[in-house]
């Protein structure tokens, strides 16, 4: 079965229209995708260690999960309204870190020294969206599922070097099997400002 295509900077209600209609049921979440030459080496060690969450699947961040936006089609709409009203940024790469006991599992640190992830965050999971209690922005090298092979991974993963900056242009809407369902292009020269929500129906 092919993956649903992307549809790139797609209106809601034009574009979108198709991508609400299979995505009602879906896992969905935003994600921000490392560019590939800052992450060809992750990507590799992730191929190599967690095959099972890696092939397929591009080294990300996690913006926004599934279960702090549930309504899929609003997501959507939230995440293309936020992108129109946000410039490109940049976030820096960190060392190495584990996930907590007993799971286990490794993760990059991730810093976002502007706060331009928490603008839009705070856009994006208004009400009646709700935020995590727990949350951080990270690039999972070995998800907790299979976290019994840190031991062994985790000299690799702590060599690692740093990799510093990178600038960030686009938010993704990514459904099951990590298929993008949407790009929405970051704007230059603009600002994150408060994204006006419909009032509810009596």
């Amino acid at each position: 079965m092919s993956k649903p295509p992307t549809h790139g900077g797609a209106k809601v209600g034009e574009g979108m229209a198709s991508i609400a209609e299979v995505i009602e049921v879906m896992k969905v979440q935003a994600r921000i995708t490392l560019p590939l030459a800052v992450r060809r080496e992750i990507d590799r060690l992730r191929t190599e260690w967690n095959p099972e969450r890696a092939i397929g699947n591009p080294a990300h961040i996690t913006v926004v999960y599934q279960d702090e936006a549930p309504d899929p089609a609003m997501l959507a709409e939230r995440l293309q309204q936020t992108a129109a009203q946000t410039a490109p940024f940049r976030l820096s790469l960190g060392q190495a870190a584990r996930f907590a006991e007993p799971l286990g599992g490794a993760f990059l640190t991730v810093a976002d020294p502007s706060d331009a992830v928490a603008g839009i965050r705070a856009s994006v999971l208004a009400s009646p969206f709700t935020t995590r209690e727990r949350f951080g922005l990270h690039v999972t090298l070995l998800h907790p599922e299979q976290g019994h092979r840190t031991a062994s991974a985790w000299p690799i993963f702590a060599s690692l070097p740093l990799l510093g900056e990178f600038e960030v242009t686009e938010l993704q809407l990514v459904g099951p099997d990590n298929a993008v369902l949407a790009n929405f292009p970051l704007i230059p020269n603009t600002k994150l400002g408060p994204v006006v929500q419909d009032s509810p129906s009596s």
